[in-house]
């Protein structure tokens, strides 16, 4: 009997709908790769999504994420910390691209994004 109400508990706990928290969630689309310095790599970009509207390339190297330098950084913290975030908040990425001896800068809003989306592909190819 008492498995019984937990398992009716647990299914109705499913079935709320996320948290505020958890529905906010949001990033820039895109897919990139650590470089031995620390910078990242784009290596390819969600199709319509913040950093693909904004210009960002395949190929481009992102050397700063909101002020923090990626050279010297932890992947996943400027992943998780920096160009993740809540939706609909600001996020200022500088880029190297290759063949442009200029920083180039971008901002953009972060939004909710679906797993799986169309993305470009990548530089190469």
């Amino acid at each position: 009997m008492i498995r019984i109400i937990c398992l009716l508990q647990l299914l109705f706990l499913l079935a709320l709908p996320m948290s505020s928290e958890g529905a906010a969630f949001g990033g820039v689309g895109i897919d990139g790769v650590p470089r031995g310095d620390g910078t990242i790599v784009v290596r390819q970009l969600v199709v319509g999504g913040p950093a693909h509207l904004a210009g960002i390339k395949a190929g481009d190297i992102i050397v700063q994420v909101d002020g923090t330098p990626t050279a010297g950084s932890d992947f996943k913290f400027i992943v998780d910390r920096r160009l993740r975030g809540r939706a609909g908040t600001p996020v200022l990425i500088l880029v190297r691209r290759p063949g442009n001896p200029k920083t180039l800068s971008f901002k953009m809003i972060r939004r909710q994004l679906t797993v799986g989306g169309n993305k470009t592909q990548p530089k190469g190819n």
